[in-house]
Formats: C-alpha cells, structure tokens, sequence
C-alpha cells in the first residue's frame, strides 16, 4: 500500500506531463507517491424502470412521456412509480448487499484481533508492503475465501477482494495509530514538563508533536506522520482530562469546561495541583506497563466500492450496459452475494444474479449547457469566464469518453473470454478483438466505483482519470507560472488572495455572505428544535419507558436529520465556490505555487458564537482540499498547493516587518481588537487586515523554518 510523503515543490515552468520521480528543491530525488490522481463525479442510482430522462434544467420529467400517459400508452403504470428513484424491494435486496459486507468485514477484523501478536505481525508487514493489501492477506488461511464457509455465506469470491482490501486499510490505520499512543505515553512518562504543557495549554505545542511523530517508526517518511501525531495527542488529553476529573469527582458535561478546569487544577498555584498531577502521573505509568486499552475497529459505513481490483472484467461485481431506448441513460448490473435474490437480467452476465439499476450519464448535456455559455460570455467580452467554461466543457466531455471508454473495455474483453471458449472460432476474429482489448486497456478509463448508501438514496461514484494537463493544454495551449499567491482566512470573508506580481500584488477578497447566513439560520432552527425534541423524549422516557416515541416527535427527528443533511450540502457548496474563484484567480496571474495557512489546530475561543463556524477548521479544511482537486484537474502538481505555519503573519507589516495593530477603518490608530484594518506604526500606512495578512503568508516559505505540507486529496 502506498503511502504520500511530504515532498519539496519542483519548479514547473511550462505544463509538462508528471514523471515517476520529481527532483526536491535541493536537488535529491525524493520518493513521491505513485497514486493517481482521480476526480470523483456523482451519480444518482434510479429504479430499471423509472425514466430519469431530463429538459432544461432536469427539473421537470420529459413531457413526451406525459402524453404517452394520456393516451393510455403501457407506460402510464411506471409513470405513477416513479417518483421514486428505488423501489423498495430493491433498496431492501441493496440493504441485505451492504449488510453481508459489513459483517464480512468485522468478521475478519474480530479474527486478526484476537491475537494482539498478530495485529502487530500483520500491521507491520502491511506498513512495508507495497502492493494491495488484499494480495498479503488472503494468504492468512483464516481470512483466504477457500477455507471459509462462513465468508462464504456472506459474500461472493470477487467481493471477498474488496472485504480484504477494506481490511487492510483499517488495519494498517489502526496499527499507525497505536504505535504513535506507545510512543506518546512513553515519552509523555518520561518529560513530566511537557505533559504538564499538554494539559495546560489550550493547543497542543507544535514541538511536542514533533517529538511523538520523530519517536515513533511507523510515521516516518509518512507526510501525515504531524498531523497523525497532533490526533492521538488531542485523544490522550481528553482521556486524562476524564480520567482527573471523575477521580475528583468533578461532574462536568461540556469539553470545553473539562479542558479549562483541568488545566486550572495543574496550575503551580491551585490548592489541587499535586492531587490532579499524582492522578496524571499514575495514569501514564500504569498505561505504559499494562498498556492502553484500545477497542477493536469496527465498520459502520455503508459503501462499498470495487477498487480492489484494476480489471474492468465481469468478475468484480459490476456491469454497465448502454440503454438503447433512452439517450445518456446507463444501466448498472450488480452481482449479488449467494442467498440474496436477484433479477434475470438479459444484458447482464451475471444472469439471475443481477440487481439492476438506471442512472443518467450527465455529462453530455452538461458539456453541452457550457458550451451555449461560452458563447454568451464571447458576445459580452468575458474573456476568463468564457475560459473557465471552455475547460469545463473539456473536461466534462474527457470524463465522458472515459465513461465510455470503461463500458467498451467490459464488453470486448467478455465477448473475448466467450470466443475462446467457443470451438471452431475463426482465429482472425480473435486476433482482431484481442488487439482492440489492448488498445483499450492502454488508453485512459474510468476507475472502479463506489456505491454509497443513505438512508433511501443510493449513489454512485466513479473516479475518472485527472487531465493531468492534457484537457487545458488543448483548451489554453503552453503558459509558464512563475507567480506566488497567499491565503489568508479572514475574520469576515472566507479567503482573502494576494498574489505577488512583478513586485506587485494583485488581491481578492472572496465572500459567500448570502450562503453563510443560510447556514446559519438552519443551525440556529435545528439547535432550537433538537433542545425541544430532547427534552419531549426525557419526558416520555419518564412516563412509558420502553414504549416507541409518537409520531410527532419522531417526524421532527426526520426533519432535523434532513436539516444537517441541508447544512453540510451547504458547507460543500461555500467550499466549492470558494475554491473555484480561489483556483481561476490563480489561473489568470499564472500562479505557480499557493500557499495557505495550516488552521488544522485552530480552536475559536468559547463564547465566539458566529466566528467559531467562520474560521472552523473543518470547512477550511474542505476548501483546501477543494482547490488542490480543481488545480490538479487544470494539470497542476498536487504539491502545488501548500499549507505553511500561520504564526504571526496577522500581526506583522508585511513592508516593513515590524508588528502592528488592528484598527477599526482607514483612518483609525488606535488599536481595537479584531478591527478590519491593520496599522503599521514605522510605515505610517494601513492595509486590510486579511490582505496584509495574505502577503506575509506567501513568504513564510522562504522566510521559516516549519516547511510547507501537502497531502493527497482521495485517501
């Protein structure tokens, strides 16, 4: 299993393909991850017999089929279904589907742990190996598909594959991580100073991390190896933190409450700091001799996907075929684990076996929507929007082909395996098709999907091939990027942009008002609701204990289930506009590398109220990893976007050097905290806080010693 280590940028110059080995900025050949890079569309999965075909914006069901229903037409019965997208007879057969997965899974994790030896034995050999994890652990006999009747039960061979892949993942992930709690603890026992800095400072000191990640062999040359290391600290404070305080007997419910309090009774002056610091001291101790008590990693996600294998054959568990009777319409057959009932399915070659579903390949329409655009935008005298939608348009039509591409590959390497086994086939045709296969296979597809369940939504995920370069060399032609730019998260917009031009800067600030307020408005309805649905469900608890709750109670738990739902498509939609004006900003001052500020152990003081979702790491996290997605699909390196230590670089002039202060406008001196404007006293001058703050982080690079990190977008 391969794994990305932290790697210097190399110059780009012109866009040039990627090379298996890149060159550090001092030269050494550095060992990079030989992953590919994948841009993962969306899918939504339908009923065989509902019509997903769509007009104009895929609002309204195509009014052909509305006539139809008038006159009578057969269709009138599948009409009347199909405002659901999966009949529930299917959704309970896909249920049982994922369930046997599951379980499979667990199966063979329960086995592995119950010998720790063998968790170590095993995470070892994973850690050094370099191909899938399934091909090292189907050589155990008791997790290998032929002497298992139990596995047997539960999944077919070829998904007995992705069951051991799933496996190995989660096994080497978890063996990382205890490794790095060995560590942690053994050092934690013998620094006394810093575990008291760990418990009494609000945020982990970067030196400690260092120091658990450097201790501990299973991270090195790991470039997550910082960040792995920050959340195993953050896990072991929060286990000390409860430990002290139910010994104390201290009942508070709130973490942020039993952080402060914990880190008040280790202060030298409290009356309780040598009972607190005995009760921490013997904690360590004991988890270092006896071991910390770490549970059995479980699966609890329902996908599944069939990247196990890079053979597009009929053996791994899916099949699409072309629907001649609807355009862009795909079927998708899959293969069903013995003792769940399918459906006979002609054009599948799993028979009986089959589960069918429908789905509209959209990228055509899609494709052809930005092209219409592009057109306008020429006739208005938009340049780069005419730019961003040609690219667009490229890129939607790349992924078709792919698409495409897949389904051919399938079907010619089927029709191959049936004429060999057939006698008397000439051998000319055999050749003919063999060749084709070939010529398939070498050029780009589509990866393997992904199957998600939600609830009563099914959705399909393909990977399809990154341009890598290929698609913006066509729509742009040759561009050098010789330009830096800096992020900065402000206090107000989501990103303010300052690219160094020529001794110059060019900045942007990008706001998403509109959407933040939205956001906000359905978390404060959802706070509101869910305090009064927990306190009707206490109530009822305490009057018909064991009794289901009523309908009402249980109708405004769906409604806050579908209210989360709402925000977190919300959260995705503020990162992807925000990383779309982030990435053609950069596009068109030919921006070489991108610097942004590592907010990962950001924590908004108690009581900001707003300001703790505007600068939440999390959403700051999604538009990083956003912009890396959308500047690899314009053939930029990955290792174009770098994230570098904030410290300071809100409080220091970026002309001159020397710290400022905020203030309240333009024209203001005195200092107020969180002001819009930033004042250097030595220059005399004011900027905006964020774009000043944005200049200095384009030269923290060169100018510190904590380097910049990058990490692959698809784990």
């Amino acid at each position: 299993m391969t794994q990305d280590v932290q790697c210097q940028s190399w110059k780009q110059g012109q866009r040039v393909k990627p090379k298996p080995k890149h060159k550090s900025m001092t030269g050494n050949n550095n060992m990079c991850s030989s992953r590919t890079s994948y841009l993962v569309e969306s899918f939504s999965l339908n009923s065989v017999e509902r019509v997903v075909s769509r007009r104009g914006q895929g609002r309204q069901p195509d009014p052909t089929y509305r006539r139809d229903r008038k006159q009578g037409s057969p269709l009138a019965s599948v009409l009347r279904g199909s405002g659901k997208k999966i009949k529930n007879i299917d959704l309970e057969t896909l249920t049982l589907h994922f369930d046997n997965y599951v379980e499979a899974v667990n199966l063979l994790l329960s086995r592995i742990y119950s010998n720790p030896k063998r968790v170590e034995d095993l995470g070892k050999q994973l850690a050094e190996y370099r191909g899938r994890a399934y091909t090292l652990l189907r050589k155990e006999k008791d997790l290998c598909y032929e002497n298992n009747d139990e596995v047997k039960e539960l999944v077919y061979e070829r998904l007995h594959r992705n069951v051991l892949e799933q496996t190995g993942r989660m096994l080497l992930a978890d063996w990382t991580r205890r490794n790095l709690f060995i560590a942690a603890l053994k050092y934690l026992e013998t620094s006394p100073q810093d575990t008291l800095n760990l418990l009494r400072r609000k945020r982990i000191p970067s030196f400690l991390i260092r120091k658990v990640r450097d201790s501990c062999d299973s991270t090195k040359n790991n470039g997550s190896g910082y960040h792995y290391a920050m959340g195993v600290l953050r896990q072991v404070r929060l286990a000390i933190d409860k430990h002290v305080l139910d010994t104390m007997e201290i009942k508070i419910g709130w973490r942020v409450r039993q952080r402060k309090k914990v880190a008040s009774l280790l202060k030298n002056n409290s009356a309780e700091y040598q009972q607190a610091y005995g009760i921490v001291t013997k904690l360590i101790e004991l988890w270092v001799k006896e071991g910390y008590p770490f549970s059995t990693p479980q699966l609890r996600g329902y996908s599944l996907d069939f990247s196990a294998s890079t053979e597009n054959s009929t053996g791994q568990g899916y099949w699409f075929t072309l629907d001649n009777e609807q355009e862009n319409e795909i079927l998708m057959h899959l293969k069903l684990p013995p003792g769940i009932d399918g459906t006979l399915h002609d054009d599948s070659p799993n028979k009986e076996k089959t589960l069918t579903f429908r789905f509209l390949d959209w990228l055509p329409r899609a494709a052809s929507n930005d092209k219409k655009k592009v057109k306008i935008a020429m006739e208005k005298s938009e340049k780069n929007r005419a730019e961003r939608l040609t690219f667009r348009a490229a890129k939607f039509e790349d992924m078709h082909d792919q698409l495409m591409n897949t389904i051919q590959f399938q079907h010619s390497a089927h029709k191959l395996s049936r004429l060999k086994r057939r006698k008397g086939t000439d051998p000319k045709e055999i050749t003919q098709l063999q060749e084709k296969v070939k010529t398939l296979k070498r050029s780009r597809r589509s990866a393997p999907p992904r199957l998600l369940l939600r609830g009563h939504r099914v959705t399909l995920q393909i990977p399809f091939l990154s341009p890598n370069g290929h698609v913006s060399d066509t729509v742009f032609g040759e561009r050098e990027y010789s330009t830096k730019a800096g992020a900065d998260r402000g206090l107000r917009a989501p990103v303010a942009l300052s690219v160094e031009k020529e001794k110059s800067f060019k900045d942007l600030i990008i706001t998403v008002g509109h959407l933040v307020e939205k956001r906000e408005s359905i978390r404060k309805f959802v706070s509101e609701l869910t305090s009064e649905v927990t306190l009707k469900k206490n109530n009822w608890d305490n009057k018909r204990s064991g009794q289901s709750y009523p309908t009402q109670v249980l109708r405004q738990d769906r409604q806050i289930a579908a209210s989360w739902r709402k925000i977190r498509r919300l959260d995705r939609e503020i990162a992807r506009q925000v990383a779309s004006r982030t990435v053609w900003f950069c596009e068109e001052h030919r921006v070489k590398r991108l610097f942004f500020e590592d907010l990962r152990s950001f924590q908004a003081h108690a009581g900001s109220r707003d300001l703790s979702y505007n600068l939440s790491s999390n959403l700051w996290g999604k538009i990083i990893d956003t912009v890396r997605y959308m500047r690899e699909s314009l053939g930029h390196s990955k290792y174009s976007v770098w994230t570098v230590n904030p410290r300071y670089t809100s409080q220091t002039c970026h002309v001159c050097g020397e710290r400022g202060v905020r203030v309240e406008d333009e024209t203001s001196i005195t200092e107020r905290k969180g002001g819009e404007y930033f004042y250097c006293s030595k220059c005399d001058e004011h900027f905006h806080a964020d774009i000043n703050a944005a200049r200095n982080i384009i030269h923290v690079q060169d100018s510190s010693a904590v380097s910049g990190r990058t990490m692959s977008t698809l784990q």
